[in-house]
């Protein structure tokens, strides 16, 4: 696997390699300069060679700015396995008491919450974990959406990483028509053959993504790049 230098962007991928640096160079020092300093594998590293995260955020609503990141799960992975053993939960103190639906649905309440690290802690726990490794999530538009929002309030500065979208690769490498749930995570799981995982819980559904991934690139049937499978 090669890092993407920062001095010098891959042609291939110049408009995330732009993004990426202007973000770095509004990051201030600490844990999210860190994040940008450590790169990012070039977009035509065969993605067999390229280590990734599988990331899951519980959240107590969608709006990125106004709702509040509950839970972090992740694991590392690589593209034809999972490395459990590596599996995390980070948990965040919300700034406000929780809704009754956030605690129906997530199963975590402002008691199990209260000890938690705040949302600055959790970032600066976070973000090493994810450096110099692409995202993979399922519709990864509320992973990096919320940890934007965070690291603008946190650190005044954006967060941008490569993100795979097993939801946007399901659709392109296998695009059908499809009920209207037919993309979530639990559904497509089902048509691989894969097992049924409790929802709402960011470590178990970081698993179950990372394992989606393995089930796709298996059956998509050829190597692909890192590039291949960047959200565009």
């Amino acid at each position: 696997m090669i890092l993407q230098p920062l001095s010098n962007w891959l042609s291939g991928s110049g408009r995330f390699a732009r993004r990426f640096e202007a973000a770095r160079r509004l990051a201030p020092d600490g844990p999210l300069r860190a994040f940008y300093d450590a790169g990012y594998p070039t977009f035509s590293t065969p993605l067999a060679q390229v280590p990734l995260v599988a990331l899951d955020l519980e959240t107590d609503g969608l709006d990125f700015r106004g709702s509040a990141i509950l839970e972090a799960g992740l694991v590392e992975m690589a593209h034809d396995r999972i490395f459990a053993g590596t599996g995390k939960r980070i948990r965040i103190r919300p700034p406000e008491a929780l809704s009754e639906q956030s605690v129906v649905i997530h199963r975590i309440t402002d008691d199990a919450l209260a000890g938690e690290l705040d949302e600055a802690e959790a970032l600066s726990r976070l973000l090493p974990l994810l450096a110099g490794k692409p995202v993979v999530a399922h519709f990864s538009e509320i992973e990096s959406g919320f940890l934007d929002a965070a690291c603008r309030r946190v650190f005044g500065a954006p967060f941008v990483a490569p993100f795979i979208c097993t939801m946007a690769l399901e659709n392109r490498w296998f695009p059908r028509q499809r009920a209207a749930d037919g993309l979530r995570l639990a559904k497509l799981r089902a048509g691989y053959g894969l097992p049924a995982y409790r929802a709402h819980d960011g470590l178990v559904d970081a698993l179950a993504c990372g394992e989606l991934l393995v089930a796709q690139i298996a059956a998509h049937g050829n190597a692909p790049t890192l590039g291949d499978v960047i959200r565009s």
